[in-house]
């Protein structure tokens, strides 16, 4: 099929590495599809990226009112004919397509404004009450990362929504490509990767119990009270986050809200164990059987952690089963080919 994807983030544009995020789904789909990607650039252009052809428009230096997303979405209207189906891996690069013209994947909650500033908030509550809703109202089919949006998708945009779950690239996140080498000398060190949504207090709190583990976090945006077990990295590759799972004795991720979780299906793809709590967003990729969840802890300590922790290689068959890049573009397949007949 020809495929048009629409997304905002993209290499250089995005916060994700090159092997993360949801954008990862595009080179997956280029391996049986023939797929163009719309992002946005420094200047207009369009070219190739092995087997994805990349159209990038301008657009302002800040993403003031979304302008940005807006002339990804008016681009998208453009060429929308030329394709099979139109994919729009987020909501909010729906603006301008037509009406029961395009599958729109919805990633986060409305409530998450409850945890952002006071400009964030007016910010998102303009997103999600004004702009986004006329968008999702036109969609053939929107799809969700958690359970969780299910409820909230008919009420809000007056449309049904389908479950697919967030996927990650098992062929790069590999205990097998990992390297004894890391950025941390030694083994017996527990990892906590990413800052979206962190319990901040909790983990502080299993810091404080544990002062003879130490604690390497990656990329954490503001860093904790000083703690002498507590280390932090920055600029780490992807080789190297590969590397610092693959030696970590497990991941630790407390965490306030979540539709899904990037480090988190990293960490399950690579074997290793999550510690983290039980909210609606995680159970809908890890469960008794494939993590630790905080609440089946008697208390904060970690020094006998290991005696609970599941095989490792039971960790990445679940990863591989239920969440590798094909078996969700299995299920995004479905809802392509409904819009192919349609089209055609």
């Amino acid at each position: 099929m020809r495929i048009l994807f629409l997304s905002h983030h993209w290499t250089n544009n995005s916060h994700h590495s090159d092997h993360s995020g949801f954008q990862r789904i595009v080179a997956f789909a280029a391996e049986q599809h023939e797929v163009t990607l719309v992002t946005w650039g420094k200047e207009a252009s369009d070219y190739r990226e092995g087997r994805i052809r990349v159209i990038t428009v301008t657009g302002p230096r800040k993403d003031f009112l979304f302008l940005k997303r807006i002339a990804i979405s008016r681009k998208g209207r453009q060429i929308a004919r030329e394709f099979d189906a139109v994919h729009s891996l987020y909501s909010d690069c729906t603006f301008s397509l037509g009406p029961d013209s395009f599958t729109v994947t919805f990633h986060v909650l409305p409530a998450v404004i409850r945890y952002r500033s006071v400009k964030q908030r007016i910010f998102l509550f303009l997103k999600y009450n004004l702009l986004q809703k006329r968008a999702m109202r036109r969609a053939k089919h929107i799809a969700v990362v958690s359970r969780s949006l299910l409820s909230g998708i008919p009420e809000k945009y007056k449309q049904k929504a389908c479950f697919i779950p967030h996927g990650v690239d098992t062929r790069f996140w590999d205990p097998a490509l990992a390297s004894a080498q890391t950025s941390f000398p030694g083994r017996d060190y527990i990892l906590c990767v990413g800052s979206h949504g962190l319990d901040r207090k909790l983990l502080s709190e299993f810091i404080t119990a544990n002062p003879s583990r130490q604690f390497i976090f990656v990329g954490l945006k503001k860093k904790l009270e000083p703690f002498p077990n507590v280390h932090y990295l920055y600029g780490v590759t992807d080789e190297e986050l590969r590397n610092l799972y693959a030696s970590a004795i497990l991941m630790i991720r407390p965490i306030l809200f979540a539709t899904a979780n990037n480090s988190i299906l990293e960490a399950l793809a690579m074997g290793k164990t999550v510690l983290v709590n039980r909210i609606a967003g995680i159970t809908d990729y890890l469960s008794d059987e494939t993590c630790l969840f905080i609440d089946s802890l008697k208390d904060r300590s970690l020094l006998n952690i290991g005696d609970l922790l599941p095989a490792p290689a039971k960790l990445r068959q679940a990863a591989i089963n239920h969440f590798s890049w094909n078996t969700v573009l299995d299920a995004y397949s479905a809802l392509y080919q409904e819009q192919k007949v349609q089209h055609g």
